[in-house]
């Protein structure tokens, strides 16, 4: 089925069957379940932006689509409605760290785990999350409202665990085996597991969790915390294909032009909605200063907005640097040059392949300090993170969010 097939009168006829029988009967006849993540907004209504895809087919088609029949689930019906000009909005599932604690208390009680219990203190400001029994082992676990996803981060939690791990030895349950953890709704690539998984942490992550909570008859109790795509069978094959296209592409100049062109695909497939399609190679007036390619920022909430309002990113700019080499100083001026005020405003992004030197992130926050200009570099790690989130229904801009509030507060 060729994306964004479905034309805009279907799609019209399909809001107009939907609210003559009514959300809970039209989802029920085509075998859809009720939106989590994507609503499309339409003369002040929400409606299923998945089902109102799938449905409208068959008045182009002869014959609704099921919803295993797209091939980048949610994503994909999202850009079919994107494109058509309608206005889909993501649904961020809204909890408390609290909350999300309580409902894991839940689980491993029902999943036969003894002596549960929260808040526990292990020694001196040290207070675990979640301690529980089981027959052999102790569980000390810590929960986190939103996956780290920044080195920073990531490294946070490690020397944290490894912390509460010592003192859960020393005061804790005499000899017996300790195991940490760490419970996150999200997901984590390889960027993120590796540190955590080389220290002995454990992993209950989004899919972990979905999957057990299945199993212990607590779906429904689940679905608050966690998106709708981890109790599927497999992401979506778009985001796999992204990253293994990403993994095979080689470093250096032969490449550079497949390279740049990747990272328009991915820019789109990761931001598209709410931003708006990227528009190819841009001059600006001096013809002096060329840009990959920028995405322009239309969002009226969310993220982007906050990005839109803050740095004045009507548009959002996007260099792909295919160096073998981290990118240094003098690519990060390029990229700035780019960048004013009433022009394409005041944030870029920088697609590269390994981590900055040191030259660069220097210039970035001179950048920022000295003309408010905001660059943040997302290396090949970061994008395969953010197509792991992106493929369960994640926002993906968290990666670029956490990026930039450990920027600030390490100013």
């Amino acid at each position: 089925m060729r994306r964004g097939a479905i034309t805009r009168q279907s799609v019209l006829n399909t809001l107009a069957e939907y609210d003559e029988l009514g959300r809970d009967t039209f989802l029920a006849k085509y075998g859809y379940s009720k939106a989590r993540t994507y609503v499309l907004v339409y003369e002040g209504r929400e409606y299923d932006a998945k089902a109102i895809a799938g449905v409208a087919h068959k008045w182009d088609y002869e014959r609704a689509l099921q919803p295993s029949e797209f091939s980048g689930g949610k994503a994909h019906a999202v850009a079919w409605l994107d494109r058509l000009g309608f206005q889909v909005q993501s649904r961020a599932l809204d909890f408390s760290e609290l909350e999300f604690t309580n409902f894991l208390v839940q689980l491993l009680v029902k999943t036969g785990h003894r002596n549960v219990s929260q808040d526990v203190l292990l020694g001196p400001g040290a207070r675990a999350d979640i301690i529980a029994e089981s027959e052999d082992d102790v569980f000390v676990i810590e929960v986190k409202r939103v996956s780290p996803q920044t080195n920073l981060r990531i490294e946070d939690v490690v020397n944290q665990m490894k912390h509460y791990g010592r003192l859960a030895r020393a005061t804790q349950h005499g000899a017996r085996r300790k195991r940490l953890v760490l419970a996150a709704p999200g997901i984590l690539a390889n960027k993120g597991t590796d540190p955590l998984t080389n220290s002995g942490i454990e992993i209950w992550d989004g899919p972990w969790i979905a999957q057990r909570s299945m199993a212990a008859g607590l779906r429904d109790e689940a679905s608050k915390f966690l998106a709708p795509e981890y109790f599927e069978e497999a992401p979506q094959s778009e985001a796999l294909a992204l990253v293994d296209k990403l993994m095979q592409m080689p470093a250096g100049r032969a490449t550079w032009s497949a390279y740049q062109r990747l990272c328009r695909d991915i820019a789109e497939y990761l931001f598209c909605p709410p931003l708006k399609s990227p528009v190819w190679e841009s001059l600006d007036d001096a013809e002096m200063n060329r840009r990959d390619f920028i995405l322009p920022n239309y969002a009226d909430t969310g993220f982007w907005k906050f990005i839109r309002d803050k740095y004045f990113a009507d548009y959002v700019v996007a260099d792909a640097k295919n160096y073998t080499r981290g990118i240094e100083k003098q690519e990060i001026i390029q990229v700035a040059n780019y960048l004013s005020k009433h022009g394409t405003g005041l944030f870029a992004l920088i697609m590269t392949r390994i981590e900055p030197q040191g030259s660069a992130v220097h210039a970035i926050k001179s950048q920022w300090v000295q003309h408010d200009k905001m660059i943040v570099a997302l290396t090949d790690a970061d994008i395969v993170q953010m197509l792991t989130d992106r493929s369960f229904g994640i926002d993906p801009s968290e990666v670029i969010r956490q990026k930039i509030e450990d920027f600030r507060l390490g100013v």
